[in-house]
Formats: C-alpha cells, sequence, structure tokens
C-alpha cells in the first residue's frame, strides 16, 4: 500500500504470536538487562517479566508480516508507547491498529501515515498500547482530501464550507474563536453572529475555548455510524481549555460542527 492507499479510520488485525522461554533469554541477552524481574520475577509478579521494549519488537514484527508495506515504507518516524500490563512467556500476542492521520509531506512524493497500535493477549487484555507514524512512499503528488488530516487549516475549511443555517442560527448572538484540536494538530474558527469569520492555526487573542481529543478519539467520532459527541463529552474523551461558560454554551453548534466533518470524511 502507497501513501494514497490509506484512509482515516482503516483498521488492521495482525496474526498472532506466542511468547516462548526463548525470547525471554534472546532479549534478555540483546539488551543486557539482566534485572531480577525479568530472570527471577519477584515483587508483583510471580514469574519473570518480558521487558518492556519486547512488546515493540513483536508489533513491529507481526506489522511486517502484513506485508501492506513492504516496498512503500521509507522511514519509521516515532513511537509513544505504554505499557498496560505485564507480558508472559506462554501469551499469545496481536495487535488491532487504527490509521489515525495521513498527511502528504511537502515534497509531495512522500506521506506520513499515523497509527493507533493495541497490542493484546489471549485474554483480549490489552498489554502494551500507543501511537507511531511512518513515512510511505506515494504513488503521485496529489491533492489530497481534506478529511484525512484533522485539526489541519484545510480541514477545518472543508468543514465550515457544509456549515449550514442551522449552525448560523446556533451561533448567531455569539462572537468568539472555536478551536478544535486532535492530538498535536489545532485550528482556529472565528466566528461572529452566525459566520465564520476566518480559519487559522491561531487568532491573534486565542481561542475562547478548545475542544481536544487525541486522534484515535476524533477518528472513531468522525468515521463512526452515528455523531456520538455528546456521549464522548460526558465520558470525558474530550479535554476543554479556555471558558467552560462558552463551550456549554455553543454544545449544540459543536456537535453540528462533528456533523460536518463527518460529511468531509466520507
Amino acid at each position: 500500500m502507497f501513501f494514497e492507499e490509506f484512509q482515516v479510520g482503516q483498521r488492521f488485525t495482525s496474526a498472532t504470536r506466542e511468547v516462548g522461554e526463548r525470547d525471554l533469554a534472546a532479549f534478555t541477552e540483546l539488551s543486557g538487562d539482566r534485572h531480577p524481574l525479568h530472570t527471577e520475577g519477584g515483587g508483583r509478579f510471580a514469574a519473570p517479566v518480558l521487558h518492556g521494549p519486547f512488546g515493540l519488537a513483536v508489533f513491529l514484527g507481526l506489522f511486517h508480516e502484513l506485508g501492506i508495506m513492504t516496498d512503500s515504507v521509507l522511514a519509521l518516524l516515532d513511537t509513544r508507547w505504554r505499557y498496560r500490563a505485564p507480558i508472559l512467556v506462554g501469551d499469545t500476542l496481536h495487535f488491532e491498529l487504527t490509521i489515525t492521520r495521513c498527511h502528504r509531506t511537502s515534497a509531495g512524493d512522500e506521506g506520513v501515515v499515523n497509527r493507533h497500535v493495541k497490542l493484546l493477549n489471549q485474554d483480549g487484555v490489552t498489554v502494551q498500547e500507543g501511537t507511531t507514524a511512518v513515512l510511505v512512499r506515494a504513488r503521485d503528488s496529489g491533492p489530497d482530501p481534506a478529511g484525512r488530516a484533522f485539526g489541519t487549516v484545510a480541514w477545518g475549511e472543508a468543514v465550515v464550507e457544509r456549515l449550514g443555517a442551522e449552525f448560523a442560527a446556533a451561533t448567531a448572538t455569539w462572537d468568539g474563536t472555536i478551536g478544535l484540536r486532535s492530538g498535536d494538530h489545532e485550528v482556529h474558527l472565528r466566528i461572529y453572529r452566525g459566520r465564520v469569520l476566518e480559519v487559522t492555526r491561531r487568532t491573534p487573542l486565542g481561542a475562547t475555548f478548545v475542544l481536544g481529543a487525541d486522534e484515535l478519539t476524533w477518528t472513531e467520532l468522525i468515521t463512526g455510524e452515528h455523531n456520538d459527541f455528546m456521549r464522548r463529552a460526558m465520558r470525558g474523551e474530550f479535554e476543554v481549555s479556555g471558558s467552560g461558560y462558552e463551550y456549554l454554551r455553543l454544545t449544540k453548534a459543536l456537535a453540528l460542527l462533528v456533523d460536518a466533518a463527518r460529511e468531509v470524511a466520507r
């Protein structure tokens, strides 16, 4: 698969890999970390625990076996990883992966694909979880659909184009700026009495409030079967900075923004 073939919301599930005594011995030798936690067990663990980076190595190996980036992959760009539960000898691991962002580089012949990964054991327990971006070769130089990169100016402009009279009515008496943040990317919508005057990365006086979440949350919201923004907001999946009062005033307008974003994604 090349850059253009990846879409936000795509999901991949790997084959399984059983963890054996040889894995523990080999990774201990490779890393040089012979702490008793990994050689004898102890503390809260009754048996030796695999080293944390072993899970990441398993993910990379299982991903290679999928065969979807054999010739197109150029480089691994980052890894943000969390250790949720121990990996033990005898566990059987697999991963579930979701594409959360696709962004072409300025050169045009390459693109960055962001991935959210869950590494699970045989009981369905998430033992490790994180995000990792990879640089992928592109077939051509674009252009790209705006719906593949939440929180960018191009995405914000595409969303605004799909707003109608209902949004204008919901913001008819409002003067301020809504910020929308997805992961590390943030876009501001400057609104005055029902009209979006400007879509920009930053407004001079800052946003009245910013609605933010990680890329996976936005991906699930925008590509899911229904607009469940309010349910996710009530569960605390979104963070709000700035004026909480103005955020509560504009919950209907925010739901309409999500509707428009879902149209862009389609």
